[in-house]
């Protein structure tokens, strides 16, 4: 073979590998992971575009925790049995007013909203805070989702810089919610 011929098939080879590694880059990107809860109870689907990695805190209160390094963004949840007796829109009215007393220089957002969740009562709200150990204020999102079993809470949290990006996210990720059986 020639030279010229060696070297068209170097490059059709490299094209090659070029597109296959782009086409991986691309699926992985509009592909969502589904995770599940550390008990199982629940799973939601995260956008390809997010790279996450489990275990933001190391805390054991969390049946869910994930983070992206990339956007300083996070992921926790919690479980409540449903056989507490509350109104859950009293309940949340109740934790959204006493934020400034657990938060440092919490503002609030938004109100209280209805989610759209199918088989579950949802609501949710959002407010900012500062955060020493980030030395930012973060932007949170906070969904409580009531079924029949259970009552879940997502505390979705981003730095304020990045919330535009996170906003609609959090909302496709909250709405991806799924009860296990």
């Amino acid at each position: 073979m020639s030279l010229k011929k060696i070297l068209i098939v170097i490059a059709i080879i490299l094209v090659i590998a070029l597109l296959v590694f782009a086409g991986f880059k691309i699926y992985k990107y509009v592909t969502p992971v589904t995770v599940t809860s550390s008990n199982n109870e629940f799973s939601l689907q995260i956008p390809g575009k997010v790279d996450f990695k489990e275990a933001a805190s190391g805390s054991s209160e969390y049946v869910l925790d994930i983070y992206s390094v990339t956007d300083q963004m996070m992921l926790y949840s919690t479980i409540l049995d449903t056989n507490i007796d509350m109104d859950l829109k009293t309940a949340i009215t109740s934790e959204k007013n006493n934020i400034s007393n657990s938060r440092e220089n919490a503002k609030i957002a938004s109100d209280i909203t209805q989610m759209d969740i199918p088989n579950c009562e949802a609501y949710k709200y959002a407010f900012t805070y500062h955060d020493p150990n980030f030395e930012s204020d973060l932007y949170s999102t906070v969904v409580w989702i009531k079924t029949d079993k259970h009552i879940y809470i997502l505390d979705f949290e981003v730095v304020s810089e990045k919330q535009d990006k996170y906003i609609p996210i959090f909302d496709e990720i909250a709405n991806s919610f799924v009860e296990n059986n």
